[in-house]
């Protein structure tokens, strides 16, 4: 069921990002909201691959991104692999621990990110790169932002769930 509503979210995810990308910009600083739905869907889809599909997202990403292709999508399938196996071992039904794989997960997406980009274009390409600090702190700026940005949507995936749950709940208690 949930594959179904990838489509139309990714679209919308994609569609808010460039609209709305300059307008929610802090200084240097904006959301990525196909990041977010990325993690976000690692952290309700059920199943060990789900991190195949948040890679899938991240080329969406790349794709309407300048720069390299396949540099956010690479970082985005190593990264979502690692919380894919964390989520096997910590109970993610938590607002705050949810909020904060958001945080920790785009983070360090967007220091990959950075920093592979610097890699590539000051030392490869012998073009100017941006200080390796300043990528550090845009990117801890943006997985900040970006978990601030996640709350009202994990907030309504933790009430679909729970709805969920209550129904079958009574369900069960019926029979």
């Amino acid at each position: 069921m949930y594959i179904l509503l990838l489509p139309p979210i990714v679209y919308a995810a994609a569609v808010l990002d460039t609209l709305l990308g300059d307008v929610l910009r802090i200084g240097s600083v904006a959301p990525d909201l196909l990041a977010m739905t990325a993690v976000a869907w690692i952290l309700v889809a059920a199943g060990p691959r789900a991190f195949c599909v948040a890679g899938m997202i991240a080329l969406v990403g790349d794709l309407i991104a300048p720069g390299q292709l396949g540099i956010g999508t690479a970082w985005m399938l190593v990264i979502g692999y690692g919380v894919c196996r964390l989520r096997g071992k910590l109970k993610t039904d938590n607002l705050s621990l949810r909020v904060l794989a958001v945080w920790v997960a785009v983070t360090l997406w967007a220091m990959g990110v950075g920093l592979s980009g610097c890699l590539l274009s000051g030392y490869l390409f012998g073009q100017v790169a941006t200080p390796v600090t300043t990528v550090l702190f845009r990117a801890a700026g943006v997985g900040v932002y970006t978990a601030a940005v996640s709350v009202p949507l994990l907030m309504v995936m933790g009430w679909i769930g729970e709805s969920r749950f209550l129904r079958q709940q009574r369900l069960d208690e019926a029979y």
